[in-house]
C-alpha cells in the first residue's frame, strides 16, 4: 500500500495516484524532498517502484525514514 503525507488510508490508485500527486509537488520551488518509510517486511521491489515513480514525476531528492522495530 502507498500512503500520502501521514494519511491513515492508502492511496486508492497506488503508484499512479502517487505519480499524479508528485507531479504537482515537483514543480514547487523549492522542491520538497520525498521521504519513504517501509516496514521491515516490505519487499524491495515495492520500494524500487516507489523510487521510480518519484523519479518519473521529476522529484530530485528521495530519502528514507529508518526507525528500529519496536521492542517487545
Amino acid at each position: 500500500d502507498v500512503y500520502w503525507n501521514g494519511m491513515m488510508k492508502p492511496l486508492p490508485g497506488g503508484t499512479e495516484d502517487l505519480f499524479d500527486r508528485l507531479k504537482v509537488e515537483a514543480v514547487k520551488v523549492p522542491q520538497p524532498e520525498v521521504h519513504i518509510r517501509g516496514d521491515q517486511n516490505v519487499r524491495y521491489e515495492f520500494v524500487g517502484k516507489t523510487i521510480l515513480t518519484a523519479q518519473r514525476a521529476g522529484i530530485a531528492k528521495v530519502g528514507f525514514v529508518i526507525e528500529p522495530p519496536p521492542r517487545n
